[in-house]
């Protein structure tokens, strides 16, 4: 099942800058429709004046973490959009799409501290848009912090690549080559985070727990591995038709797919058993 399941997966998402149709049955996947823009939560202003002051390490209420990322003007969550964050803001919010519930055709399960899988870029935008309203009602964020995903420039930074050529993530997708979370090494050594079986380095069949490898330089774990993590950008601006995933997934084996600066991109409604998301804070710290 899990060899299967694996041959599956990686035909479908191996090639960085490459669109390709997934052949894993989706039983509640969404037509492929223009993204909307995300909606300022009510009652925060726009900023005026003043350069935001990037937020300070912080945990929120739901036990998120979050460090200052050099380089940014964003706090980054230490780890990928847990389960047990995503099954609060659905049990908020009627009608939140069930799909995460149900992990891939093989039916894998998932323990409170894993990713949560099998979310839309638009399903991660209205999280960020409650986990926001949330804590601003709880005074746990000030007026004029929010809560959203990393830009694809953000998510390079944190990644370690800095600030790359070109200016859209498709004229820089797989601009710098030979560079991977963990280094230049390859293959990958053991124990640098959750890829296919076949890499050899983990001990993980599909997704593993937030933060069960060691955490980078800037203090972020799994920026290779576990789950792809969507963008806020369009892949291609010009076109506005698929939107951004970073960071490869437990499904990955191609050297290509891996690379630090690989760019994999969908429509913003697609969901898939290795898709997940990472939240990023803007504005300055809380409490």
């Amino acid at each position: 099942m899990r060899q299967t399941l694996l041959l599956i997966v990686a035909v479908a998402l191996v090639g960085c800058g490459k669109k390709t149709t997934p052949a894993e049955p989706e039983t509640n996947a969404e037509p492929k429709v223009a993204a909307k823009k995300p909606e300022p939560v009510k009652g925060e202003p726009k900023a005026v004046g003043k350069k935001p002051t990037p937020p300070k390490a912080f945990t929120n209420t739901l036990g998120m973490k979050f460090v200052p990322v050099k380089g940014t003007e964003v706090a980054s969550c230490i780890w990928e959009t847990r389960v047990k964050d995503y099954a609060e803001y659905a049990a908020a919010n009627a009608g939140v799409d069930a799909s995460w519930k149900n992990f891939g055709i093989a039916g894998f399960k998932q323990a409170d501290t894993h990713p949560v899988v099998k979310v839309s870029w638009e399903d991660a935008n209205a999280f960020c848009a409650w986990l926001t309203k949330k804590e601003m009602a709880a005074g746990k964020i000030k007026v004029g912090q929010k809560y959203r995903l990393p830009t694809d420039a953000e998510w390079s930074v944190a990644v370690g690549l800095g600030k790359e050529k070109e200016n859209t993530p498709k004229k820089k997708d797989r601009g710098i080559k030979g560079v991977y979370p963990w280094g230049k090494e390859w293959p990958p050594p053991k124990g640098v985070g959750n890829y296919d079986q076949d890499l050899n380095v983990d001990n993980y069949e599909y997704t593993s727990p937030v933060g069960s490898f060691a955490a980078n330089k800037l203090g972020l774990h799994d920026m290779g591995g576990n789950v792809l993590e969507w963008c806020e950008d369009w892949y291609d601006p010009e076109e506005k038709a698929n939107r951004v995933l970073r960071g490869a997934s437990w499904s990955f084996v191609n050297p290509v797919g891996l690379l630090s600066s690989c760019r994999h991109y969908y429509t913003p409604g697609q969901r898939w058993s290795n898709f997940g998301f990472r939240c990023v804070l803007t504005g300055r710290s809380g409490r």
